[in-house]
């Protein structure tokens, strides 16, 4: 009995001292990230690096935001961002719904068009979809970014936010239209509170997606008053010079926001996630 104690407390504190290396690992990258930012540009060049700032300093904060426009970028990824999570949260709901209770001809086949989507990369959609939002004047505009986005996201949230709501027992739904409820109205008053783990996993995914994305965003915008934060991220990358505090300062300002919702989400994501997994 001791002995299986002492190896059950080994065990544990290998598992413990693994997933605490694995942590200093990730966090790494994001606080050398977090020291540079606060440097000068010269001392942000220094070799060896300091490994604290001299003299920390706001400049790199102050810069991007003032001078390089940031302010405007972070709205429109936040304009961009926010739409196109609600649009996806929602017409993913519907379409999840539909094929979870409804067995029609074709539906697995249609489940299979949705996820084959996704194995596309997204560089060979970008020249049909600037063809596209060209022949309907919509480049340049928060429509386009929306619109392309959505359709990029839709699928994978769709596929899992089905998966979830088939963990939901039908009888739910039976007793509701006994009662007199129709379908739309069993979705939003039985299905969408008992669904909220999965809907916010998947409108997590789907703001991530908008966030982030930088392909459509620099092919389908052409002004810089248009542009989001990670096509403003790529400039501060010069041709013969990098302002490395800057260019961290404005990382940061990125990932603050989708730090911030992981942090708060999670459990819904990872909720979302493994029901998926479960019952798929």
């Amino acid at each position: 009995m001791k002995k299986m104690k002492t190896s059950t407390i080994i065990g544990r504190g290998l598992v413990i001292l693994f997933l605490v290396i694995a942590l200093l690992i990730f966090l790494l990258p994001l606080v050398w990230a977090a020291i540079t930012s606060f440097k000068t540009v010269p001392e942000a060049y220094l070799w060896p690096p300091t490994y604290w700032p001299k003299e920390a300093t706001w400049e790199g904060y102050i810069n991007v935001w003032k001078f390089r426009d940031f302010g405007t970028m972070f709205r429109n990824s936040v304009i961009v961002s926010v739409i196109s999570t609600v649009v996806c949260a929602l017409f993913a709901s519907f379409a999840a719904y539909g094929f979870s209770r409804f067995k029609f001809k074709g539906n697995k086949f249609v489940q299979f068009l949705f996820l084959f989507t996704q194995m596309v990369p997204a560089i060979l959609l970008l020249l049909p979809y600037f063809i596209f939002m060209s022949k309907l004047k919509l480049i340049n505009t928060h429509f386009s970014l929306i619109l392309a986005y959505v359709s990029f996201s839709l699928p994978f949230c769709t596929y899992m936010l089905r998966s979830f709501i088939d963990s939901i027992p039908k009888d739910l739904d039976e007793a509701a239209m006994i009662d007199g409820a129709n379908r739309t109205q069993i979705l939003v008053q039985v299905i969408f509170p008992l669904a909220l783990p999965g809907i916010a996993a998947t409108a997590l995914f789907g703001f991530l997606v908008a966030w982030n994305h930088y392909l459509f965003a620099m092919g389908l915008t052409t002004s810089p008053s248009m542009f989001t934060l990670p096509v403003g991220i790529a400039s501060l990358n010069g041709e013969f010079r990098v302002a490395w505090n800057e260019l961290m300062a404005g990382a940061l300002i990125a990932s603050l926001p989708a730090l911030l919702l992981y942090v708060f989400l999670q459990k819904y994501f990872v909720q979302g996630l493994t029901s998926g997994a479960v019952k798929g």
